[in-house]
């Protein structure tokens, strides 16, 4: 019965190793099979923390999608991002969508979208405000100064 049991444990160990390698070598031939500028724009897009929706993201919670909203506000006002890497910044890690599907929920085209995230050109209110109406953001007049008070004499 001890050797029934031992045969077993081998089996499954020899399972798990073949699945190992199995996934080691289709990882290594996707890489083989990339073009080497391809790679190297990836690995360059990665340094520079540049964010590609892809379809086998993942949603996230409700509070970890809150707490990525208010981060990226946070940095819109203290001038840390631009108006457009904020948009694409939470287009990509709160949603996990492609311009193509934002675009459609946001109805606009995916030309002016990619014109938004890439601050090109000058909208009008109420495009950035269909644009930022999915994570409860609206254009607004803020200071310029942040953290400066005034008194009133």
């Amino acid at each position: 019965m001890s050797d029934k049991s031992t045969i077993t444990e081998t089996a499954k160990e020899t399972i798990a190793r073949l699945r190992a390698n199995r996934q080691q070598r289709s990882e290594l031939e996707k890489e083989k099979s990339q073009p080497h500028q391809t790679r190297g724009v990836e690995e360059a897009q990665t340094k520079q923390g540049a964010k590609r929706a892809s379809k086998q993201a993942r949603g996230v919670s409700t509070v970890q999608r809150k707490k990525a909203i208010s981060a990226i506000a946070q940095k819109l006002l203290h001038g840390e991002l631009t108006q457009g890497q904020a948009l694409k910044a939470l287009r990509v890690e709160v949603l996990g969508l492609t311009q193509d599907e934002y675009a459609s929920l946001a109805k606009v085209s995916r030309k002016t979208l990619s014109d938004v995230e890439n601050d090109r050109g000058s909208f009008k209110t109420d495009i950035l405000d269909r644009l930022f109406k999915p994570f409860a953001l609206k254009v607004g007049i803020v200071p310029i100064t942040i953290g400066v008070t005034t008194r009133i004499l």
